[in-house]
């Protein structure tokens, strides 16, 4: 995929003036600055955009998609490396969508994708509710939700991802949809496996329990993994991949192929 170019920069800055979204580029004085958690990426990424709706998520997504420029998303600070930067690429940052909110009537948690996990557990704390979480508190929920997250009430509740209610994605085309059990059920369980390449989740929402400290520690997950290596699985994977990210927006899996033997791509 090429570069953002200063031209295509500019454009996306006009693309968002009358939004709140903040494009930073490296000429930029700050532009060091609001890259340090990627410090350790030899990658170096043609903006961030520092976005506050999913709208304007959506916006950037459909620029990128236009025009072929690759795309990443730095959540809740929490990776550091190759995966949260894009060599001459858009980082998209959601560090200002970090609203939590609890509904302790249905016992469900929604957070927005750059909340960190030491706020949503403060947040249910005050519902007097807590949520399978991620052990590592400073991380963030959409970087631990799509990668199978695990933490102390495991035992009993299963995995973060067990826990997922619904997640609101932005797809490659710049649609915003909800995928959950009963809306685009496909796309869900695609999400819940390999979540981080196919969409952009800008609001996650979990099950919540009743306030137990550390309940589940030292037991074992009860959710089931899908083994990637897996003929059909993987095809069905890659099946969904081209449905709703045929250009690799959100990137690939070449490095992550299965090993069973005969060509089932």
């Amino acid at each position: 995929m090429p570069r953002l170019s200063c031209r295509r920069a500019l454009e996306l800055k006009t693309e968002l003036h009358e939004t709140r979204a903040e494009v930073i580029t490296p000429s930029d004085e700050t532009f060091a600055e609001r890259v340090h958690c990627l410090e350790l990426s030899s990658k170096e990424a043609g903006a961030i955009v520092q976005a506050t709706t999913t709208d304007e998520v959506s916006r950037v997504i459909s620029y990128a998609t236009k025009h072929r420029i690759p795309v990443v998303v730095h959540g809740g600070a929490y990776a550091t490396g190759e995966t949260s930067s894009t060599e001459g690429g858009i980082i998209i940052s959601l560090a200002r969508m970090a609203k939590v909110v609890v509904d302790p009537a249905s016992r469900t948690l929604a957070a927005q994708g750059g909340a960190r996990w030491e706020d949503i557990d403060r947040v249910a704390a005050a519902s007097g509710l807590s949520i399978v979480e991620h052990a590592m508190h400073t991380s963030g929920d959409a970087d631990i939700a799509s990668r199978e997250g695990y933490g102390w009430m495991d035992g009993r509740h299963g995995s973060v991802i067990d826990n997922l209610v619904s997640v609101k994605l932005v797809l490659a085309d710049g649609r915003i949809v909800t995928a959950s059990d009963e809306e685009s059920p496909d796309l869900f369980w695609a999400v819940r496996e390999a979540g981080h390449v196919f969409g952009l989740a800008t609001e996650l929402v979990f099950r919540a329990y009743p306030n137990k400290s550390h309940e589940g520690l030292g037991g074992q997950a009860k959710g089931q993994e899908v083994d990637l290596h897996d003929g059909d699985e993987w095809l069905r994977l890659q099946k969904l991949k081209r449905q709703y990210d045929p250009d690799g927006v959100f990137g690939r899996w070449e490095d992550s192929a299965p090993t069973t033997s005969g060509d089932i791509l």
